[in-house]
């Protein structure tokens, strides 16, 4: 039993867009679905220079920036110190995700122990060991077009910061997913996935979904067209929100064993795991609307 919420704001101009606010109150409200780790995922204003952020070890210091440099082969610039690690602007040249794969690499195999989180033009991932609370002074201020949020129960894979959610899709850029659930054929895709030299994160298998949504994004699918494809090679039970720097997506297992609820207004779109997180951030007046059985959906955030 995990928790998973998504805000998408309609027509409003990012820095107007309360997007750390909403997610952090419905996080809250679902804090007792799991408490062993919590993430958010913010989509705002497209930057000019791709970014990139990396997770260290609990304890490790911040590498000399020359020596990361030297690993990337420069590819690397603008390195700030975060509290559990750093974040970087990328170079221009790396924008296939064969160049963002190779990226990837020289960074996780020089620095033992570290974790590329998210690398794209409009996402920054927030994720923290514990209850979301931890996270609430970096993201509540956060404005933007929209985002989605995690709370973890672990039920398999470690408990650091490397298995939190939302996992960014990699190497795919701006594509991040929160899910609920269990992807019971994982381990087949992810053989297939790494016979074709993509990398992981983690041993969670709710990566995996953004890594193969994010395959049909790069084909050239829209992201209706990406889902439609990727639910049916997904067995299991889970919901699942995937947000990319145009909207988000959703979709529910066939058998609906996770809940996955949302509520639609001229104004914006907000989808939660349970009602009760809809209508402390809408009120009691609301439609509450739920996503059925095989069920996906879209929207965009124009």
């Amino acid at each position: 039993m995990c928790g998973i919420a998504g805000i998408l704001y309609f027509g409003k101009a990012e820095e107007q867009a309360p997007v750390g606010q909403a997610l952090a109150t419905m996080s809250q409200c679902l804090q007792h679905r799991g408490a062993d780790s919590a993430g958010v995922a913010v989509f705002g204003s497209p930057n000019i220079k791709t970014s990139l952020q990396v997770v260290l070890p609990a304890g490790m210091l911040l590498p000399e920036p020359q020596l990361i440099d030297g690993y990337v082969k420069g590819f690397l610039s603008g390195y700030r110190p975060t509290d559990d690690g750093f974040t970087a602007n990328v170079s221009p040249l790396v924008t296939s995700p064969s160049s963002r794969t190779e990226l990837v690499a020289a960074i996780e195999q020089n620095i033992p122990g570290s974790v590329v989180t998210s690398l794209g033009n409009s996402l920054t991932i927030y994720k923290t060991v514990g209850l979301v609370q931890r996270l609430f002074p970096t993201v509540s201020p956060l404005t933007g077009t929209h985002g989605i949020a995690h709370l973890r129960l672990a039920t398999e894979s470690r408990i650091d910061p490397a298995h939190a959610q939302p996992f960014w899709g990699r190497p795919y850029a701006d594509i991040a997913v929160t899910h609920n659930g269990h992807i019971t054929n994982y381990h087949k895709l992810r053989q297939k996935l790494e016979a074709r030299d993509l990398t992981f994160a983690s041993k969670n298998d709710s990566e995996i979904i953004g890594i193969l949504i994010g395959e049909r994004l790069a084909e050239g699918r829209d992201l209706s067209g990406a889902l439609s494809d990727v639910i049916p090679t997904l067995d299991g039970s889970y919901s699942f929100i995937v947000a990319t720097s145009q909207g988000l997506g959703v979709a529910r297992d066939p058998f609906a064993t996770k809940p996955l609820l949302f509520v639609q207004t001229d104004e914006l779109l907000a989808i939660a795991s349970e009602q009760q997180a809809l209508h402390r951030l809408l009120g009691e007046h609301i439609r509450i609307q739920e996503i059925q059985p095989k069920e996906f959906r879209t929207w965009v955030k124009a």
